[in-house]
């Protein structure tokens, strides 16, 4: 028999093979970053990682302090200047990719390989600060098995594994970690606003209704597709003319824009509300805006979002701004209206029209009303022309100038919904009757597959409020201009020249079920994950059996969670060593017991090469056998192509012959 060697280092071929597993994660765990940061930040990792790649193939030496001191320095400024800041989300993140590049050109031992798989973890953890749509779980799921995998490979002490053992090795790995994960994801403490809900800084971060209106801008924001919120009904649906989403009401208005300026006073709806028989039950989960409003059908008398609160204007108002996803119920009467009149004061200011502004309009309207029999003789009127006269309805309406009302009325009649809203609310204030234009949303897309009503950015609309016989009554002018709008949705009231390219592939038939299949999976992603807040883990616990659950409820029922899990985990790897029969690890325990009974006792976990060495360092005369024993051992353990039967029964044979005296 020929005598074993000790252990080689690993060869260059195996350095590549780790040094390539390494580069994978890394650039797994970038590659969503690289549509943020600035493209040099995705260069220089590239390039770097490709140098790196290449000193390791020539075995060339790392870079010296000389190079890699500077490239910091370097490194640190490129980021200042490009983003003038190196804090914050998006320049933080290409701080850390750049310093990952330039720690990837100082991996020489295994500790440093392990540093750049750690950062890999952060990087994955901060796509979230960002973004948390469906695609992050499988871009989580593949990158951190490439990582782990990574991990395996170049904290080896043999040769890389193979594709297949690591593979198994990995989903392994990360199914004993499943339930811990499901732990912590429902009971780790939630706060009400998590810091990944925080504004990233870039201009298109947020999508949402302004707190003003000017002509136009809705409908830049009727152009897109993205959801606005999403809603489950208990009991009826309303019809399309009834879904009227109540946001910001506009009551200031300097002849161009009108404005959100006064938010109304607290209102009780119990005691302060006269509401129909015919209202809806509903949830809504409500995607972030950043802004201090909820949104409820009209009109809401009950709610169940904390720290929010119904105006004098009807409006449900957030006490803080809505900076991540939140999920509430509602109930809205579509009969309602306050018992208490609004003051003197506050009509008068809902008939404020600036004197200089829109003339040719306040003139018209004046004489319109002098020939109207009653104020509501004379909306009917205005709605009249509207219907009859030659306006239209579009996405694309001419620029307005310094009267843009009058420009509106007498010159283009081509416009959108505020166009039609503001003018109506211009006319009525020219008569004397207080008026006001709110903006929220019309309509909704029912989803068979998820039996949501999903509310679209391209929903956004804009109508008027008149007050007539005491009270506050709707008006919506662009159903007299296109009927269409109200009752079948935006897509019917457009040209096909207002159509863009994704919303007509939308509106095909085939396309259209893969889109409404992909959002019921967004829905359902979006109602229990990303809307599992503090409301919804509290509610978790009430059901449990926790009255009020607190915060030292959940870390109580967390910590017994996690130590069950790991008890059971520890019993199961027990049980399974134990029910091991794998002739190699029952050979290899008999060897640890001859030494045991000389007394050198292995550990639990403590790798062979360190048991050999405590033992040789006891029996210096044995230190070959025990040498032999543990190579031989680890190479059939750990290296695939050194398990053939002759070394398998050397090992067997070597391990029958180990004799030791007592110590």
């Amino acid at each position: 028999m020929t005598e074993l060697q000790p252990l080689k280092a690993p060869t260059a071929a195996e350095r590549r093979t780790r040094i390539l597993w390494l580069l994978a994660a890394v650039i797994t765990v970038t590659a969503p970053h690289s549509l943020y940061v600035s493209p040099w930040v995705s260069a220089l990792l590239i390039g770097i990682s490709i140098w790196r790649y290449q000193l390791e193939s020539r075995g060339w030496r790392l870079p010296s302090a000389w190079i890699k001191v500077p490239l910091v320095f370097t490194g640190l400024a490129a980021v200042a200047l490009t983003y003038r800041t190196i804090t914050g989300v998006e320049a933080g993140t290409a701080l850390l990719i750049v310093m990952l590049a330039l720690k990837i050109l100082e991996t020489k031992t295994s500790r440093d390989f392990t540093v750049v798989s750690a950062i890999c973890w952060f990087l994955m953890f901060a796509v979230f600060l960002r973004e948390q749509q469906l695609w992050a779980l499988p871009y989580i799921i593949a990158g951190v098995s490439i990582s782990v995998a990574a991990l395996l490979q170049i904290r080896r002490s043999g040769p890389p594994l193979p594709l297949g053992s690591v593979t198994r090795q990995t989903a392994g790995l990360l199914v004993q970690a499943l339930p811990l994960m499901l732990v912590l994801f429902f009971l780790f403490p939630r706060i009400p606003a998590p810091f990944w809900a925080m504004s990233t800084g870039g201009t298109d971060a947020q999508t949402g209704l302004s707190d003003q209106v000017n002509p136009g801008d809705i409908s830049n924001l009727s152009r897109s597709d993205r959801v606005a919120f999403r809603v489950r009904f208990n009991g009826d649906v309303p019809p399309p003319e009834e879904r009227y989403w109540r946001g910001p009401v506009m009551g200031f208005f300097n002849g161009r824009t009108w404005s959100w300026g006064d938010r109304g006073e607290k209102i009780d709806p119990v005691n302060e509300m006269l509401v129909g028989e015919t209202y809806y039950e509903y949830e809504l989960m409500l995607e972030p805006h950043g802004r201090d409003w909820l949104l409820a059908l009209e009109t809401p008398a009950q709610w169940s979002q904390s720290k929010s609160y119904l105006s004098a204007n009807l409006q449900l108002i957030s006490q803080t701004p809505v900076r991540q996803r939140i999920a509430y119920t509602a109930r809205s009467y579509q009969q309602a209206r306050r018992k208490n009149m609004d003051s003197e004061r506050h009509l008068q200011a809902m008939q404020y029209l600036p004197a200089s502004s829109n003339p040719e309009t306040v003139a018209f309207a004046r004489q319109l009303r002098q020939s109207a029999a009653s104020n509501r003789d004379y909306l009917n009127q205005i709605l009249q022309m509207f219907r009859e006269e030659e306006f239209f309805y579009t996405l694309r309406p001419p620029l307005l100038g310094t009267n843009p009302v009058d420009d509106f009325l007498f010159a283009t009649r081509e416009g959108f919904c505020e166009h039609y809203a503001s003018a109506f609310a211009t006319l009525a204030r020219a008569a004397g009757i207080p008026a006001r234009v709110v903006t929220g949303y019309l309509g909704g897309e029912i989803n068979p597959l998820s039996n949501d009503m999903v509310v679209r950015q391209s929903d956004a609309h804009a109508w008027t409020e008149v007050w007539l016989d005491g009270s506050w009554v709707r008006v919506d002018p662009t159903a007299a201009v296109a009927p269409q709008r109200i009752e079948l949705g935006l897509d019917e009231a457009l040209s096909a020249s207002d159509l863009n390219f994704r919303r007509s592939v939308r509106n095909t038939l085939l396309l259209s079920q893969a889109f409404l299949s992909l959002d019921a999976i967004n829905a359902a992603w979006d109602r229990w994950v990303l809307a599992f807040g503090p409301e919804m883990q509290a509610e978790m616990l009430s059901r449990a059996g926790f009255d009020e659950p607190d915060m030292q409820d959940l870390v109580l029922v967390m910590a017994v969670g996690i130590t069950l899990l790991l008890a059971g985990l520890a019993y199961y790897l027990q049980i399974s060593i134990r029910n091991n029969d794998d002739p190699l690890l029952t050979a290899y325990r008999h060897f640890c017991s001859k030494l045991a009974h000389a007394g050198v006792t292995r550990e639990p976990g403590e790798a062979p090469a360190n048991f050999a060495s405590r033992a040789v360092a006891t029996h210096p005369d044995q230190q070959q056998s025990i040498q032999q024993i543990t190579n031989l051992y680890v190479a059939l353990r750990y290296e695939p192509n050194r398990n053939g039967p002759t070394e398998l029964q050397e090992f067997f044979e070597r391990v029958k012959k180990f004799r030791l005296k007592k110590a």
